[in-house]
């Protein structure tokens, strides 16, 4: 029997992928993993889950079996390949494109092994969306930082607002092909619900102040003139920088407003 590592490793060669780490063309190749990562998913018939960064779509001949799959593939190569693969399986969408400059369809899960040069921004966009408990592995350094209790970036520190990191296991090298630079993690991520933190964070463009009250407005549904009374009792602290738009706030200031307006 042809093994996962043996197909993976010929599809590379015959379409000629130039997987390298600056693409972040890396390929699962370990069964038990993708084994693991299906199960720790726990699909169930009425789940639509997205794949960002299909490539050959290990995970939507697993996943397919349990429920409906959305697979995003930007590799012209790696979504004709999918397309001809799977044109005949209706539990499964293929969609050619940039997954960080596309509206995602309406899913409930979220089961992918991301590229990693691009896996930051897709946990930032995948904020912004609800879906139930997800699974997917990401590079160590980054999964630590969001499974830890303490943040030190303010890429987690405002990623955790959103959402819940959990450690499964951790994913060696040699699990993939060509072999990633890195170790990884899979990781659980369950979303929050939204608060007014969330819906301040969101608002990146206005300054701090105004992010507030539009926070204050939407989420405790209070009128333009409450959401000033309200204004008026945030900390000292934050209204040193509530000038500030807030995609401008450094790491401190962000862990101060959080400190703040829990």
């Amino acid at each position: 029997m042809v093994t996962l590592r043996e197909t993976i490793t010929k599809l590379v060669k015959d379409f000629d992928i130039k997987g390298d780490n600056d693409s972040g063309q890396n390929f699962l190749v370990d069964e038990n993993v993708l084994e693991i990562e299906i199960n720790e998913a726990h699909l169930v018939s009425e789940d639509t889950i997205l794949d960002i960064g299909a490539g050959f779509g290990s995970i939507e001949t697993k996943a397919s079996k349990k429920c409906h799959v959305i697979a995003i593939e930007r590799d012209i190569k790696c979504y004709s390949y999918l397309i001809d693969k799977y044109e005949i399986n209706a539990n499964i969408q293929i969609v050619n494109a940039d997954a960080l400059n596309m509206i995602y369809p309406e899913f409930t899960k979220i089961v992918s092994n991301p590229p990693y040069n691009i896996a930051d921004r897709i946990i930032e966009k995948i904020s912004h969306y609800n879906f139930a408990d997800s699974i997917m592995i990401l590079p160590k350094t980054m999964a630590d930082e969001l499974c830890s209790i303490q943040s030190h970036t303010s890429f987690s520190a405002i990623n955790k607002l959103f959402m819940e990191f959990y450690k499964i296991m951790e994913v060696e090298r040699t699990s993939f092909f060509p072999e990633p630079r890195v170790t990884s993690v899979m990781v659980r991520i369950k979303k929050k619900e939204n608060n007014i933190l969330q819906d301040t964070f969101r608002r990146r463009e206005m300054t701090l102040k105004n992010a507030i009250r539009n926070a204050v407005i939407n989420i405790d549904k209070k009128t333009k003139r409450q959401s000033k009374e309200s204004l008026s009792e945030i900390s000292e602290d934050i209204k040193k920088f509530w000038d500030k738009q807030v995609k401008s706030l450094n790491f401190e200031e962000i862990e101060t407003v959080i400190a703040n307006l829990k």
